[in-house]
């Protein structure tokens, strides 16, 4: 099963913007879960390694999240006992901005009232101070942000193969940042073939698609 060609756009369009996701990994036997905060590529089915199309020539589409971790971390360890991962993406852009304004503000000096009227109206619960307006932008972000479960079954790829340099680079060409990831002997390239997902919009209603 691959994840379904009716995803919605806006769920396709944060897996190709986003730069982190948090990853959910779990042992066995003793199914003791782990989560992990990672850096991330999406390779949608047009970009995918050769072999990977291959292997979908019977029309099945094939999407892929790509990341990189050391071979002695749990979350490898959870992968090669247990291939069954889930990861979680969300649209923090909007908090983002509104959390960098909030700083802003919280550091710029609040200048004395000029009058006795000026400082009436400071007080006066009507009048539109700016935390006032920050509070009523920081609800309307939490309204419009959605999150997406995804279900997958995660593979190490072969350290020696050239599928390997090939989502290394992509990695690296997406998001630079994870360099500090690739580098060493002990390094492994992970990608997951998304299967299903789970999509939550801003009015807690959730949308699954298999």
């Amino acid at each position: 099963m691959s994840c379904p060609d009716s995803l919605p756009e806006h769920v396709l369009s944060l897996l190709k913007t986003s730069k982190y996701l948090h990853l959910a990994t779990c042992s066995k036997p003793e199914c003791i879960p782990s989560v992990s905060l990672m850096n991330y590529t999406y390779i949608s089915p047009e970009k995918v390694f050769v072999a990977d199309k291959e292997k979908g020539a019977t029309g099945e589409r094939r999407h892929y999240i790509i990341m990189a971790t050391q071979r002695d971390t749990e979350k490898y360890e959870n992968i090669a006992q247990n291939p069954e991962v889930s990861v979680l993406i969300h649209d923090w852009v909007t908090a983002k901005k509104l959390s960098l304004r909030k700083s802003s503000m919280s550091n710029t000096p609040t200048p004395e009232p000029q009058s006795a009227a000026a400082a009436a109206a400071a007080q006066n619960p009507d009048h539109p101070s700016r935390l006032l307006n920050l509070l009523q932008e920081l609800n309307q972000s939490e309204l419009s942000q959605m999150s997406a479960t995804l279900r997958g079954r995660a593979e190490a790829v072969d350290p020696s193969s050239e599928e390997f340099r090939y989502y290394e680079e992509a990695l690296l060409k997406a998001n630079p940042d994870a360099g500090v990831y690739t580098k060493g002997q002990n390094v492994a390239v992970v990608k997951v073939r998304l299967e299903s997902a789970k999509v939550s919009d801003r009015e807690n209603n959730t949308s699954f698609y298999d």
